[in-house]
């Protein structure tokens, strides 16, 4: 398992909704433009990339990865234990 740390600026409600969406999958919100995604392979890195170029618009938007070792973990030094409210989405059924 790899460790990356992936963060965004993306102009558009949409596309960062979806960008949202599908890193949400790989791992926590720590931040508000901000997951931790655990990878299990080089493959599942470069699948994560392909798809979040899918999504993105390259002249407006930008996404940073990196790739954090766990010596790097081990040492991180994080202040305060607010965590992200993610959006709940529901039904409501009368």
């Amino acid at each position: 398992m790899q460790l990356n740390v992936v963060t965004y600026d993306v102009s558009d409600d949409r596309r960062r909704e979806r960008l949202a969406t599908l890193l949400s999958g790989y791992g926590p919100r720590v931040q508000l433009s901000v997951f931790e995604c655990m990878l299990r392979s080089k493959d599942e890195l470069q699948d994560l990339r392909a798809k979040i170029r899918e999504i993105v618009d390259t002249q407006e938007d930008q996404v940073r990865m990196y790739n954090v070792s766990k010596e790097a973990m081990d040492q991180a030094y994080i202040i305060g234990a607010r965590e992200i409210e993610e959006r709940r989405d529901f039904w409501l059924i009368r």
